[in-house]
């Protein structure tokens, strides 16, 4: 039981006698503090009417670990490109606006003491039009959410730090904050019960944009759209539309990728998936085209499908991109048998991706992040090299070759050590180089999947650790936007979307694609959480989907387009072609403007893996 009591204007909380944490009282200011549920309490603030004001809790610790959810994990730093890094800039603490954090506000610090680990989160109300800091002073570490918004000494903008903004507020009498405290946590994941909590206080009814019968047509409609020959005889689906002069555009370089963004392979069973339920002729054309394209004019001499194809390009392979190849290859198989035609060219495929990932495997069990068009590794740092990991196990499932479990197994367990020892995962978004999300995805999905095929616990756990890591970049409030912006014009929901990463402070939908883990998670451990992000995930990737007359910004979309990510921060450009030195301090609320291939892809495979569980869709 954790009591606290006052001392002075301050209030001490406290478990067992250790000090956790105190809160900073302030002289004509009354404070009371209520147990919402075990460990978090409601801070409520009385006073005059104020138009400026600081609640303080200070963490009786000089902290492990620390962070901002989905902004700063442990002061950042890995990585090449522009971020928040440390606590501090040229000595001045960091504050960030609400709206930054997965967690409105949240701050989060740890530390072990006297053999348990404490930690203390701190976080606000939704739309709390303040910001936060955290900060370590004297041996303690300072939390701190301030009234009004501010973000300094500089903001973050679009790959570029630029000018403070600092913001105003009508005079207020009551400020509300949030305490989450917890001894005997587990390291680099105290912070479970914060995320917890936040997420019942913002959860809410939200309607289904879409049924999954309009998600699914929508989504064979965008793909055809995408569908591309090429005069060299290839055909693919082409990564997207930009808005180009007066008219919606195919990309004219960087035009094919098998994975990642362009999703060419998932596609391509998709429309065989239509085929085969349907009887369309053109989807199952299309698809059995591009699956055949990617091998006969994409495969590279070290023996395996090339990540993207432009004519005249250097080809090269990116771990992401071969794992999802591999298991689009071992699905397109299955497929081309129920459609009679044979799939033994998929099946090679797909076994020969297994046995380069077997083949360039470090001593330590590591792939790398990509490699040169001879198979010499190009960059070998980061977490998504685990990507390989996922064609092995189902290498694995279907043929018992045990060498191919063996290296999964290995490769699984040193990239969660690696999260569990740093807390964060690397590399996986592919055109940043820097603390991210999608690098999370494979532990999850090879946990999940290891746990299926072995029963071992140890599996089940790893699943849950890294569907936390997951969560912490998780919007778990709705950021409400005036109708002069894009998203306040369209209603645009964040709450279940993500984060990309600490360097790009977008969110989209790319947590579509373990929607599926989530669900398995749920019903492997019966903890309600995770049918509720699941959900929640589909939501929010479900909004803005063009159904052929959507309008914003004055352009008509597609059928089946959708914007590639959403801006709710001061990132300071407005749409993909912005003049990077044009920046713009009160740009939030932005729709990229680019629309993606992947998200379709992502929906499809959903919709494939678990269209028949009910309470996923009830």
């Amino acid at each position: 039981m954790i009591q606290w009591k006052k001392k002075g204007l301050d209030t001490c909380f406290y478990k067992d006698g250790l000090q956790l944490a105190r809160a900073i009282g302030a002289e004509g200011c009354e404070d009371s503090f209520e147990e919402i549920e075990t460990g978090v309490f409601c801070w409520k603030r009385k006073c005059r009417p104020a138009v400026r004001m600081v609640m303080e809790l200070r963490a009786a610790y000089s902290p492990d670990f620390t962070m901002i959810p989905g902004v700063n994990y442990n002061g950042n730093g890995w990585g090449t490109f522009c971020e928040y890094t440390l606590d501090r800039y040229h000595g001045e603490p960091w504050q960030y606006g609400w709206h930054r954090a997965s967690v409105a506000a949240m701050t989060y610090s740890e530390k072990e003491l006297e053999g348990n680990l404490i930690s203390v989160a701190f976080f606000g109300e939704e739309n709390g039009g303040n910001s936060c800091q955290l900060f370590e002073d004297n041996g303690e570490e300072v939390h701190r959410i301030c009234w009004p918004e501010t973000e300094s000494p500089k903001a973050l903008y679009l790959y570029r730090l630029g000018e403070a903004w600092h913001g105003s507020m009508e005079p207020k009498d009551t400020f509300i904050s949030y305490i989450v405290l917890e001894e005997n946590g587990k390291a680099k994941f105290g912070y479970r019960r914060a995320l917890d909590a936040a997420w019942k206080l913002n959860d809410r009814e939200r309607p289904l944009p879409l049924s999954q019968e309009e998600v699914w047509e929508a989504g064979i409609a965008y793909a055809k759209t995408l569908y591309t020959e090429e005069e060299d005889g290839f055909c693919g689906f082409n990564i997207g539309l930009a808005w180009e002069g007066n008219a919606w555009k195919k990309r004219e370089a960087n035009k094919y990728e098998i994975g990642w963004c362009g999703q060419n392979g998932m596609l391509a069973n998709a429309l065989l998936c239509e085929a085969l339920h349907s009887g369309d002729k053109e989807a199952e054309t299309m698809g059995f085209g591009v699956l055949d394209s990617w091998l006969e004019k994409a495969t590279l001499p070290v023996g395996v499908v090339a990540s993207y194809y432009d004519p005249g390009q250097d080809r090269y392979l990116e771990a992401c991109d071969l794992g999802t190849a591999g298991l689009a290859y071992f699905e397109a198989a299955q497929l081309s048998e129920k459609l009679g035609s044979n799939g033994g060219k998929y099946l090679q495929a797909a076994y020969q991706i297994c046995d380069f990932a077997v083949r360039i495997q470090d001593g330590n069990g590591r792939f790398a992040k990509c490699w040169h068009e001879d198979g010499s590794v190009a960059i070998r740092e980061g977490t998504v090299g685990a990507f390989l990991v996922l064609p092995l196990l189902e290498g694995y499932r279907q043929s018992g070759d045990e060498s191919y479990l063996k290296a999964a197994i290995k490769g699984t367990k040193i990239y969660l050590e690696e999260l569990k020892t740093h807390g964060f995962t690397t590399a996986g978004a592919l055109d940043i180089f820097s603390i991210d999300k999608e690098s999370g995805i494979p532990l999850l999905k090879a946990s999940t999947e290891l746990y299926r095929l072995t029963g071992e616990k140890v599996w089940l756990e790893a699943a849950r650790d890294s569907a936390w890591y997951l969560s912490t970049w998780q919007y778990t409030h709705t950021c409400h936007f005036g109708p002069s912006c894009i998203l306040g014009q369209t209603g645009y929901d964040s709450f279940g979307g993500t984060l990309v990463s600490t360097v790009h402070e977008g969110i989209d939908p790319f947590a579509l694609c373990y929607v599926p883990e989530l669900y398995y998670l749920w019903k492997e451990t019966g903890e309600e959480r995770w049918l509720q992000r699941a959900r929640a995930i589909w939501r929010n990737g479900c909004q803005h989907i063009s159904d052929g007359t959507l309008v914003i910004d004055g352009k008509q979309r597609p059928k089946g387009s959708q914007d590639e990510s959403y801006t709710v921060t001061r990132q300071g450009t407005h749409g993909r072609k912005a003049d990077p030195d044009a920046l713009r301090p009160d740009s939030i609320g932005i729709a990229s403007q680019w629309l993606v291939a992947w998200p379709g892809s992502f929906r499809m495979e959903v919709l494939r893996r678990l269209k028949d569980e009910a309470e996923m869709w009830n």
